[in-house]
């Protein structure tokens, strides 16, 4: 991770606001993580850097021409204050009277120009910081947290009502009749769902999913930290060291009141906003966590229908990884067959391999590919996908160029790692030590593409340096 360096202004240095401003931009993006020395140490680096109105300006005053003013003090303090956001709903029992404040203050910076750009870029502006907003959970926070600021809340509201009057009139234009038709449409869109993470009787086919009849399916799901209970006519899930598995919806905001009642929330359940990852991507869902005590009832593992499957190789990069599921090639490569089954992961994370991985034998990227040694103890990279057995066997035959392993072929042995949330881990590659031979330069690129999408704490160097210790 990236350690970010605030400092402010008198006089403009270009090329060091605009590291600043990139370097809030990819904070933005981290995973909120009280427990990661580095990520504190950079939203502490964030709030110290806060002045006493609020703003996280970039100047040492508001003094400034109107449209460096709208790119260099209120889009920082958008950001900064956007990151606060985050990490309040990831984990709120970790912020403390400190954060709450700095939190408030920047909320209320961010309504003095009603998010607005400068000039005739007024709209395109507040467009930009909505999404900036947006992307860290705006819905879910206003749901949950909308009296830590009410002036924001409030301007929220505002600004959304003008852009559902301008859909409503078919206007969708700015100062010099640009459109933003998609934009604005886009934006409507995110307001009027709220995403639902779904574990029992709401589920497809079981008897209460007629109450999602106007939602939309968005995919499978799991969120970590929770385990689940046979509670009698239904499942429950409370906070544990578990995985629950589910599906994701998005669901009418006018819905949500008739689910609430149904899952007796506020005495029955609870609804808690949780970060998931969905399809790949790091969002926010609610969900609904039981309330009473289960330590005396049957706990339902998410085992059964699932097993988390490794890559060390160029399936790390999780858009090479959706060929095996969905079909198709990547790169160089050599095309995949789709599952009969292409839903997509249901959760991804990353592993450490105690072998070593090396280059070996030559493939269609026009080099070695990875393989692990298996002979000695060691150390390697690893993404494991959460998907099911049939999946997975699916994998292990594409990767094995159309063979089931032990049947014959470069990926000959399934090995299994130490399980996650009692899953099973496997992995594939062959005990025999292959041929070494050189990577492509396509291939390499991949895997460093894969690391860095998995590991944004690595730096360059880093990534190279691992790669390198691959070679033989």
């Amino acid at each position: 991770m990236k350690m970010i360096k605030l400092e402010k202004q008198k006089e403009p240095r270009f090329d060091e606001l605009s590291q600043m401003l990139f370097g809030l931009k990819d904070f933005l993006a981290e995973e909120a993580d009280f427990n990661d020395k580095d990520w504190s140490e950079n939203l502490n680096a964030i709030i110290d850097f806060q002045d006493e109105d609020g703003s996280f300006k970039l100047f040492d005053s508001f003094n400034i021409p109107s449209d460096a003013r709208v790119d260099f003090c209120y889009m920082p303090t958008y950001l900064a204050t956007a990151t606060l956001m985050k990490a309040y709903l990831t984990d709120p029992e970790s912020f403390t009277i400190k954060e709450i404040s700095a939190l408030s203050s920047g909320l209320k910076m961010s309504t003095a120009r009603n998010l607005r750009g400068h000039g005739y870029e007024g709209l395109k502006g507040q467009i930009e910081a909505l999404n900036i907003f947006m992307k860290a959970g705006l819905n879910e926070f206003l749901d949950l947290h909308s009296d830590l600021c009410p002036e924001f809340s409030e301007m929220i509201g505002k600004i959304i009502s003008g852009f559902e009057d301008m859909e409503s009139q078919g206007k969708f234009t700015g100062s010099w009749g640009e459109s933003y038709e998609d934009d604005i449409r886009a934006i409507n869109q995110y307001f009027r769902q709220r995403k639902v993470f779904v574990y029992g009787t709401l589920m497809k086919g079981e008897t209460n999913h007629g109450f999602l009849r106007h939602s939309t399916f968005l995919g499978n799901a799991a969120v970590e930290g929770y385990e689940m209970y046979n509670v009698g006519l239904f499942p429950a899930i409370i906070p544990g060291d578990g995985l629950a598995v589910g599906e994701v919806y998005s669901v009418p905001v006018g819905d949500i009141p008739s689910i609430d009642s149904l899952e007796g929330e506020g005495s029955l359940y609870e609804k808690k906003c949780e970060r998931i990852i969905l399809n790949g991507e790091a969002t926010f869902a609610f969900l609904y966590v039981y309330l009473s005590d289960c330590s005396d009832l049957e706990r339902i593992p998410a085992w059964k229908d699932y097993v988390w499957y490794v890559s060390y190789g160029s399936n790390m990069l999780y858009e090479s990884f959706l060929r095996y599921i969905v079909g198709g090639s990547y790169g160089t490569s050599a095309y995949r067959a789709p599952c009969k089954d292409m839903s997509l992961p249901v959760a991804v994370r990353t592993v450490e391999i105690p072998f070593d991985m090396y280059f070996g034998n030559l493939s269609s990227w026009g080099g070695g590919v990875s393989f692990l040694d298996t002979t000695r103890k060691g150390k390697a990279l690893g993404v494991a996908y959460l998907i099911t057995p049939e999946q997975f066997e699916h994998v292990s035959c594409e990767e094995n160029g159309g063979r089931c392993p032990g049947n014959g072929g470069w990926y000959e042995d399934i090995i299994d790692l130490e399980p996650i949330y009692g899953i099973e881990v496997k992995t594939i590659t062959n005990n025999d030590l292959r041929p070494y031979n050189e990577p492509s330069h396509s291939y390499l690129d991949t895997l460093f593409k894969g690391i860095r999408e998995n590991w944004p704490e690595m730096s360059e160097n880093d990534i190279w340096n691992y790669l390198g210790n691959c070679m033989r």
